[in-house]
């Protein structure tokens, strides 16, 4: 090699280019209409939780997502979620109860690839009571499309 600094000199400067960050302040994204798209996607999400729609659920899952359960360890990865959710629903079918939930705001990254959202949640019982709680779900961008993240409530 006749000139190895040169070349590690081409290595560091190609590292940097292709890790470099594009600068929110020129990152074009249309916050009104990506929060209308995050709430859509969790009023979706409720209705295909209510008619008990596994798989379409699992699309909407980050490849790497996180479902933090009251009072219980982290449940990570799709098929872990998968599992948890489709246990989730057996619980509730067996006790009568139904889940519904709605989103109350959206925040979204200046950068669009990243957002979280928050809401209420309501447990009616089998006797008819109503239980409330509260939600966040934090959204990525993976090929595009919005994906949860991580999913945590009371």
């Amino acid at each position: 090699m006749k000139h190895p600094l040169n070349l590690l000199l081409l290595v560091v400067l190609s590292v940097v280019a292709c890790s470099h960050q594009p600068d929110p302040a020129t990152v074009s994204v249309d916050m009104a209409h990506e929060a209308e798209a995050l709430m859509a996607l969790e009023e979706r999400w409720s209705e295909m939780y209510d008619a008990k729609d596994l798989d379409g659920i699992v699309t909407l899952m980050a490849q790497e997502t996180v479902l933090l359960l009251p009072g219980q360890p982290a449940v990570v990865g799709i098929a872990s979620v998968r599992q948890a959710t489709e246990q989730l629903m057996a619980d509730e079918a067996n006790s009568g109860a139904s889940v519904s939930w709605k989103p109350t705001s959206v925040v979204i990254a200046p950068s669009g690839d990243m957002a979280f959202d928050y809401g209420t949640s309501t447990t009616v019982l089998a006797d008819g009571s109503e239980v409330t709680g509260s939600y966040l779900v934090v959204w990525v961008r993976e090929n595009g499309e919005w994906k949860i993240a991580a999913d945590i409530f009371n």
